[in-house]
């Protein structure tokens, strides 16, 4: 522990912070793992279509996309502290609405919920990280590596409860999620998180957004985000319906897949202070995430699916701390506002593509549509290296 400390250059003073921070960010790690597990028995409660699954997973984002613009005005008002309480909230209201629904319309905004109460600690998270750490880089790979760990978990969760009391106990596990929502909440409350409305920031000018250091990777992000999101709350239906993988096994590929990704952010937070070019290891990940993606559509079987997804999840593991390590002007809370704003766009619209698509020629098709993304991630990254280089070599 000490080690891992002295790696992320934090004063005595804020490791109680850094420890709330960390212990927050892994339950909402929980709840976004645990949203995609639970769907399947959620799609029988309701009896949704693919379409509306996918309006609930665009909804869940929807919530994230207004929490992070909300953030860029309410610290300025409420104060951190206040401000994160108030919409941190949602992720335990969200989850116990989701329980007690009793039409789609109501599970729609409970979905909203969840994604305003994610959106929030993402962004607070990231930023008193990034404030009270010397080494951003392996601080935010670590406080990935946490959410991570609590994206492993969260199918463990939902498993037990299921095999005790049988389909019904995903409104327990739910529950659960919810509850550990509510503590961390408490914690955060009783943190050294200011409770004073915040000053405006020196690059509250928003001339960030004139630069394209800034909106190439917000871009690359979009697309990150627009995968992620829909192989969070996509991948187990899939497996199931196409039946790769019994229902069994397949409630546990979300924490096969976020074991590679803690994996591998634990490793990208490693080797990144011995790699000076951090644009090659993102191409490197892109390209390794691509790769294994279209490996996982064209295979037939268990064991080759299981092997492209873990490879997916290695992939992708630190493209989004890395990406965000790389960028200049990105500690404040406006400048991290408009790039997870922004990024969020990709989870809002593609979960719902994805589901449209499946309606009308069918789940594996709809999964593929993910391919254009990645492709996307792929052109965004090779932009981002050569453009880098172009304005090294006219300072020079």
């Amino acid at each position: 522990m000490r080690k891992i400390l002295a790696g992320l250059e934090v004063a005595p003073d804020n490791r109680g912070l850094l420890a709330v921070i960390n212990f927050a960010f892994f339950t909402s790690g929980i709840m976004a793992i645990m949203l995609g597990v639970l769907l399947p028995y959620i799609r029988a409660e309701y009896s949704l279509s693919y379409t509306q699954s996918g309006l609930m997973f665009s909804g869940h984002q929807l919530g994230n996309f207004c929490a992070v613009l909300a953030a860029g005005v309410l610290p300025y008002v409420l104060g951190r502290k206040k401000s994160t309480l108030l919409m941190g909230a949602g992720t335990a209201l969200g989850l116990i609405l989701i329980v007690a629904a009793q039409n789609p319309w109501l599970l729609m905004i409970a979905f909203i919920l969840t994604g305003i109460g994610r959106g929030t600690m993402s962004n607070i998270c990231n930023v008193v990280i990034a404030d009270i750490s010397g080494n951003r880089a392996v601080a935010l790979n670590v406080l990935h590596s946490v959410f991570a760990t609590g994206a492993l978990i969260s199918p463990v969760i939902v498993f037990l409860y299921v095999s005790a009391i049988g389909a019904s106990g995903w409104k327990p596990a739910a529950l659960t999620a919810a509850s550990l929502a509510i503590i961390a909440l408490a914690l955060i409350s009783r943190s050294k998180l200011p409770d004073t409305p915040a000053q405006k920031d020196k690059d509250s000018s928003r001339a960030f957004l004139k630069k394209s250091s800034f909106w190439i990777p917000t871009l690359l992000l979009l697309c990150y985000l627009a995968v992620e999101t829909s192989i969070i709350g996509w991948f187990v239906t899939y497996f199931i319906d196409v039946g790769i993988l019994p229902a069994v096994v397949a409630g546990f590929v979300p924490a096969m897949f976020w074991l590679m990704m803690m994996t591998g952010r634990l490793s990208v937070a490693f080797i990144s202070k011995r790699i000076q070019n951090k644009n090659r290891m993102l191409l490197t990940m892109a390209l390794l995430t691509t790769f294994c993606f279209i490996g996982l559509m064209l295979s037939g079987s268990p064991i080759p699916t299981v092997i492209f997804l873990l490879g997916i999840g290695l992939g992708m593991a630190g493209i989004y701390p890395t990406t965000m390590a790389t960028m200049s002007g990105i500690t404040s809370t406006v400048s991290v506002g408009f790039t997870v704003a922004i990024a969020s766009l990709g989870g809002i619209f593609m979960p719902g593509i994805v589901g449209a698509v499946a309606d009308s020629h069918g789940i594996a098709n709809g999964i593929a549509m993910l391919l254009s993304m990645l492709i996307g991630m792929v052109a965004l990254v090779i932009l981002k290296i050569i453009t880098e280089r172009r304005v090294r070599n006219e300072t020079c």
